[in-house]
């Protein structure tokens, strides 16, 4: 205002469930990801089932009958839903970050 420039506040909801739906321990997506990374059996199957069963109450957590067959799943975030397919996730995520990096 000082500068003369004009400008209107823009009111972000707040995010923390989809935080939450993400990050929780032992309920959240990524909890859920390095739990079948852990495992030796674990795969991308397993992950993506594991995901629609503890995530399926969660109010923007989508899991349609038409993303299902493909392991796929839609995360309502403030901008929108966002469509997320879960294949090589648990590969991708075995992946250890060069020791020099830690």
């Amino acid at each position: 205002e000082r500068e003369g420039i004009l400008w209107k506040f823009i009111s972000f909801p707040d995010n923390q469930d989809v935080l939450d739906l993400v990050e929780m321990k032992r309920v959240g997506i990524m909890s859920v990801l390095d739990e079948q990374c852990i495992v030796e059996w674990g795969s991308d199957d397993k992950f993506i089932n594991q995901l629609y069963r503890r995530c399926k109450g969660h109010d923007r957590f989508v899991a349609t009958s038409q993303q299902t067959p493909y392991a796929k799943f839609s995360i309502e975030h403030y901008a929108g839903y966002v469509e997320y397919s879960t294949e090589e996730w648990v590969e991708k995520n075995k992946d250890q970050l060069p020791a020099a990096s830690v």
